[in-house]
């Protein structure tokens, strides 16, 4: 399974991105799995549901399942951020696993940037940025290869080849 990471600062187009590559390695038959940080407290599952009050019960783990999907209920079992290295071995391996966020981790990342924003890129001190993903012009004076947005097909051609996927 071959790791690349999609990072940049808030509201960039990061997620809208995966999307579209989502898309295009499905078209291009390959299979794509996806982990995403998130700052944010999650909660997907309701009070009073079944598994709610399992979980909430104490279950280390519970698993939501109907004939289409399931999910998996886990605790952190510290108050640390998740582990890396720990989700991506709960993933069903894949040609590409997709990973948002997690901006300190080794793996290979693209980094989405919008020149909007005004924030200083990632790449400026991230040596595991491999590309980047411009939304109007292009950078002048960086050595990384750069790739406009909305060219989903050549970002994953990038991506393939960096990854030795084909």
């Amino acid at each position: 399974m071959k790791i690349i990471g999609v990072v940049g600062w808030k509201d960039t187009g990061k997620t809208t991105l995966i999307e579209k590559l989502i898309g295009e390695f499905n078209k291009r038959n390959l299979t794509v799995s996806t982990i995403k940080h998130s700052h944010h407290k999650i909660s997907i599952d309701k009070r009073g549901t079944d598994s709610f009050r399992h979980f909430n019960a104490g279950a280390k783990e519970t698993i939501l399942t109907s004939e289409k999907k399931w999910i998996k209920f886990s605790r952190q079992i510290n108050d640390s951020q998740p582990n890396l290295s720990h989700l991506i071995k709960q993933i069903i391996p894949v040609d590409i696993l997709i990973v948002e966020g997690f901006k300190d981790s080794g793996h290979k990342k693209i980094e989405v940037i919008n020149s909007m924003k005004g924030r200083k890129p990632l790449y400026e001190t991230d040596k595991t940025i491999c590309g980047l993903i411009f939304d109007q012009n292009k950078m002048h004076n960086i050595l990384l290869p750069q790739f406009e947005r909305n060219n989903v097909p050549e970002i994953c051609n990038f991506i393939s080849t960096t990854l030795g996927v084909e």
